[in-house]
C-alpha cells in the first residue's frame, strides 16, 4: 500500500551517528522513498513539529530531557501521529509508559534492519490512519448519538441498556435508565406487550437485526406510546436501537381524518336540510289548508291528526337546525381569553351537579399560560359538554375530574379527564358522529357541537378511554409565533 510513495520522517536523537546509521538503512529500500530530517534536542525538535511529517522516530534518551516529553508534545499537536520510540536499551517500563502515551511501536537500537524499520514504520503510519479514521467516524456517531431528535440507546446482547441519547432520556425519564445509578436497566422493560417481549427475545437468541417493529412502549409517569423500533448491531455484542415515536404521526392522521369526516357530515347536513325542508314546507302548509277547508265535523271525527303533522314536521326542522348548527362554521367573536379562567368559568355553570355527586376535582393549571384568541362563550360551551359528559360517567361519590392546562410545542393544551366507565372502542371512532348517542335521553349532537367550536378555531380534538378506567379529552390551540 505504500509503494511509491515518499514519507516524511522526523529523527530526533542526540547522536548523529545513530541518524545516519537509520538514514542509510532506510536508502536500501526500494519501493518507498523516506526522507529523513533531524533534531538533536527538545527544544530544536518542537518548532519543527508544525511542518507536515508522515511520522517520529524519537530516542528516549535527549541529553537533559527524555523523548516521552516529546512525544507528549507530539500528541498535543496531532492526537494520531505516528510515534516509534527508540532506546539503547529493553526496559519494559520505558516500554510500558511509551505506549501509554500513544507510540505505535519500540525499537532497541542495534537489534533492528532495513526491513525491520521498514515495515515498523509502514505499520504504524497504516496503524495511525485507521486509529484517526475511527476517531472521525467515532466523532461523527457521537454527534449522531447526542444530537438525534429520536430516542436512541446502545444495549449488550441480553438487553442491558449501556447508554442512551438526551432524546431518550427526556423522553423516558432516570426510571428507563439513570447514568449515575449502579441499577441495572434492560430494555424489555420498556415493553408492556408480552408479543412485543418475546419478539426481541427471539432476536437475541438468533443474533438477528430488526427493522421498524411497531410496538407499544412505557414512558414516564406511567404513559404508552406507539413507537417504530429498529434495533441494528454495532458489533458482536452491541445493539444500537432507534426509536420513532409514532403518537405525533398518528395524533396528525386523526385529526386530518375527523376534519375530514366533519367536512363530509357537514356536507350530508347540507344537502338534508335542502332536500328535507322544502318537502316540510309543503306539508306545513298543505296541513294549514286541509284545517281550514275541512268541514267542523270531519276535524272533530279526525281527532288532532293534523295537530300531530304539524308537531312532527315541527321536530324534524328542529332536529334538522340543530344538525346545521352543529356541522357548520360559524363566525367568531375572537378576543384574548385565559384559558385558565375559561376552563374555571365552564366549572361555574356545572357545580350543582359536581356537588350532587359528591365529585372530586383536580386543578393542573399552568400558572404563566398565555391568553389565546377564541370566542370566549362558544369554547365555554364546548368546555362545559366535556365536563357533562365527564361527570354523567363518573360514579358518585368516588369520582374524580382533572383539568389540565399547558403549553407545549407552540400549542395551548386543556385536558379533560375522568376516572368513569370508560367509552367501548367500538364507540370510540363514532363519537362525534351527529345524533350518536349511548343514553337514553340524549340527542347525540353535545359531541358534534364541542367538535365544530374547537374545529372552527383551528384547533383539535382528540380522545382517549378504557372501559373501567375513564376517559380522557386533550383539546389543542395553535399559538400565533
Amino acid at each position: 500500500m505504500f509503494s511509491g510513495k515518499i514519507i516524511k520522517v522526523l529523527y530526533v536523537d542526540d547522536d548523529p551517528d545513530d541518524f545516519l546509521l537509520a538514514s542509510s538503512l532506510l536508502k536500501k529500500i526500494t519501493d518507498t522513498t523516506y526522507i529523513l530530517e533531524g533534531a538533536t534536542s527538545l527544544e530544536e525538535a518542537i518548532p519543527k513539529l508544525d511542518e507536515s511529517f508522515d511520522l517520529f522516530l524519537v530516542d528516549y534518551r535527549l541529553g537533559k530531557d527524555t523523548g516521552l516529553e516529546l512525544i507528549r508534545e507530539i500528541k498535543l499537536v496531532r492526537k494520531h501521529a505516528p510515534v516509534i520510540m527508540l532506546t539503547g536499551m529493553s526496559t519494559g517500563n520505558i516500554d510500558k509508559e511509551a505506549l501509554n502515551l500513544g507510540v505505535s511501536d519500540y525499537l532497541v537500537k542495534g537489534e533492528f534492519d532495513a526491513q525491520t524499520l521498514d515495515r515498523t514504520l509502514r505499520y504504524a503510519i497504516r496503524d495511525a490512519q485507521l486509529m484517526e479514521s475511527l476517531s472521525s467516524a467515532a466523532v461523527k456517531f457521537r454527534s449522531i448519538f447526542e444530537l438525534a431528535t429520536d430516542p436512541f440507546l446502545l444495549m449488550d446482547y441480553e438487553g442491558e441498556i449501556l447508554e442512551v441519547n438526551p432524546a431518550f432520556q427526556k423522553k423516558f425519564g432516570l426510571k428507563a435508565h439513570d447514568p449515575n445509578s449502579d441499577e441495572t436497566y434492560y430494555f424489555k422493560d420498556l415493553l408492556p406487550d408480552e408479543s412485543s417481549r418475546q419478539e426481541l427475545e427471539q432476536l437475541f437468541l438468533n443474533g438477528e437485526e430488526l427493522y421498524d417493529m411497531e410496538a407499544l412502549l412505557t414512558i414516564e409517569h406511567g404513559h404508552s406510546i406507539n413507537s417504530l423500533i429498529s434495533i441494528v448491531k454495532q458489533d458482536v455484542n452491541i445493539y444500537q436501537v432507534l426509536i420513532k415515536d409514532l403518537s405525533a404521526i398518528k395524533a396528525k392522521e386523526e385529526e386530518e381524518h375527523n376534519l375530514k369526516k366533519f367536512s363530509s357530515t357537514g356536507r350530508i347536513a347540507r344537502l338534508l336540510a335542502h332536500e328535507v325542508k322544502n318537502p316540510l314546507t309543503t306539508i306545513l302548509l298543505s296541513a294549514d289548508q286541509l284545517h281550514m277547508e275541512l268541514p267542523e265535523s270531519v276535524l272533530v271525527e279526525s281527532g288532532d291528526l293534523i295537530d300531530v303533522i304539524r308537531r312532527n314536521c315541527d321536530r324534524i326542522n328542529h332536529l334538522v337546525t340543530q344538525l346545521l348548527d352543529s356541522t357548520r362554521f360559524t363566525e367568531l367573536d375572537a378576543k384574548n381569553h385565559s384559558i385558565n379562567t375559561l376552563l374555571d368559568e365552564a366549572l361555574e355553570h356545572v357545580n350543582d351537579r359536581i356537588d350532587f355527586k359528591g365529585i372530586t376535582i383536580q386543578k393542573q393549571y399552568q400558572t404563566d399560560i398565555c391568553d389565546i384568541s377564541v370566542d370566549g362563550e362558544k369554547i365555554k360551551i364546548a368546555l362545559i359538554n366535556l365536563i357533562v359528559n365527564a361527570i354523567e360517567a363518573i360514579p358518585e361519590k368516588a369520582g374524580k375530574l382533572i383539568l389540565k392546562t399547558s403549553i407545549k410545542e407552540n400549542q395551548c393544551r386543556i385536558e379533560i379527564k375522568d376516572n368513569g366507565e370508560g367509552i367501548p372502542k367500538e364507540n370510540l371512532e363514532r363519537l362525534f358522529e351527529p345524533f350518536f348517542t349511548s343514553k337514553a335521553a340524549g340527542s347525540g349532537l353535545g359531541l358534534t357541537n364541542t367538535q365544530n367550536i374547537i374545529l372552527s378555531h383551528g384547533g383539535s380534538i382528540r380522545v382517549k378511554s378504557e372501559v373501567g378506567k375513564g376517559t380522557s379529552f386533550l383539546i389543542t390551540f395553535n399559538i400565533p409565533s
